[in-house]
């Protein structure tokens, strides 16, 4: 057992090692190396994407990752984000989901299954755009990737609410060709994920008004008393054992292992509550600052290098298994399969990405009035589809509403818009600097 969990990990530090040179020696986002080291290693069957082993560790990444990417934001430039970006979010929902639907629907005559398509492909992903967005630099980057997060983020719990509706009504449509569907019914089936996220959302509001309240990561301060028994002893009674400059460093030590308390903390609030989890990592990470890490003699250093350490763990380590595990959905049993649904796979990406690009780009141009040049490459970074999609499709999978092949068509197509997301999101910033220099100039 041992052995070959040993060997999983290999694979999978191997896939990360030749990702980071790949995108080092071509300038394009690791994220698509991770995603193609997982399709080359499922392929050949050095991974399987039913390891135990590996959905840990993409669980974790899962985690880490949303909690993370709170860390980077703050409350304000959250909250600004979504005033913005709610818009683009629900355009981002109705176009795609209407648009996969009739496609689907034109391509296989079936209602259930065209749902489940639509319903899986509304949600964005936020992780493929902001590992992208994290490689380039660009002057408004700033400006645009709250807006870009907020969005994605929205409409991710829009996606996840109307599948906790929609998921029972499909059921019930199944389970009986002459089930009626009332309004009565589809009110109560949305009772419970409204009233779930509305807890949720509580609960989450509760803690951070009791960290901004009382601080409790007050005793990771240089000045806690805890801290400065620690820093007596090691004085005192360690000088000579070489392990000052480990205890030196106590006070970062365990602000890591209090962020990483935290994120699972909120994960499990979300799951309580039969929410995501990468919401309640990532409205964990959004509700720590660095005043809760602050030091009195360094200022907010102490927080800048915890979230460094952490940041190196997680865009280095979790984050990419996760992304591997995604290249590993795409598990091809024969040529002839592959042949069969890869040009409705193409067909089904071209349509999404129209879709996409139009709700996202049109929305932000003339409701949030931002230059075409800003809306267009909010449209691109909205292209991703990962974590919920893929949440969607296995419990369509589970229920019976899909087959595996329907399964394998979903991972096609959102493999290959996957794909075009750091490409055509870094010639796309690279345009937007140029356009914003010459404006300068």
């Amino acid at each position: 057992m041992e052995m070959i969990t040993t060997l999983i990990l290999l694979y999978l530090l191997i896939i990360i090692i030749a990702s980071l040179w790949a995108s080092k020696k071509t300038g394009v986002a690791d994220v698509l190396f991770y995603l193609i080291g997982g399709l080359v290693a499922v392929n050949l069957h050095l991974l399987s994407p039913h390891s135990a082993t590996i959905e840990t560790f993409s669980f974790i990444g899962t985690i880490f990752l949303f909690f993370y990417l709170g860390l980077e934001e703050n409350l304000e430039g959250f909250t600004e984000g979504i005033k913005k970006g709610w818009k683009i979010a629900v355009a981002g929902v109705i176009l795609p989901f209407t648009m996969i639907y009739f496609t689907e629907y034109f391509l296989s005559d079936d209602m259930i299954k065209s749902i489940v398509f639509a319903m899986a492909f509304s949600p964005t992903s936020i992780g493929i755009a902001f590992l992208t967005l994290n490689t380039l630099s660009f002057g408004a980057k700033a400006k645009l990737q709250p807006i870009i997060v907020a969005a994605a983020l929205t409409d991710d719990v829009l996606s996840l609410i109307l599948w906790g509706v929609l998921g029972g009504i499909l059921v019930s449509l199944q389970a009986s060709s002459s089930a009626e569907i009332s309004l009565e019914t589809i009110g109560l089936l949305a009772i419970k994920p409204l009233s779930n996220f509305l807890f949720f959302s509580t609960v989450m509001a509760l803690i951070a008004y009791l960290f901004f309240l009382f601080h409790p990561t007050a005793s990771l301060k240089e000045e806690g008393a805890l801290l400065s028994l620690i820093t007596k002893t090691k004085n005192s009674i360690y000088s000579h054992a070489g392990a000052v400059h480990f205890l030196g460093k106590q006070e970062i030590n365990a602000a890591i292992v209090f962020m990483i308390f935290l994120a699972f903390v909120g994960s499990y609030i979300a799951e309580y509550f039969a929410t995501s989890v990468a919401l309640g990592a990532y409205f964990m990470g959004l509700i720590i600052n660095k005043d809760h890490f602050e030091n009195k003699n360094n200022g907010d250093k102490l927080f800048h290098e915890a979230i460094e350490k952490f940041r190196f763990l997680t865009l280095y380590f979790f984050a990419p298994i996760f992304f591997i595990s995604i290249g590993l959905q795409m598990e091809i049993e024969s040529f002839s399969l592959l042949l069969s649904v890869l040009s409705n796979a193409f067909f089904l990406a071209a349509v999404l990405f129209t879709a996409q690009f139009i709700a996202a780009a049109l929305t932000a141009r003339y409701i949030n009035k931002l230059p075409w040049r800003s809306a267009s490459l909010i449209g691109i970074a909205m292209q991703g589809r990962a974590e919920v999609t893929f949440l969607v499709a296995m419990a369509a999978l589970s229920m019976k509403l899909i087959t595996s092949t329907d399964l394998l068509l979903i991972s096609l197509s959102a493999f290959i818009l996957n794909l075009s997301v750091p490409f055509l999101l870094k010639l796309f910033a690279e345009y937007h600097e140029k356009k914003d220099q010459s404006e300068v100039l």
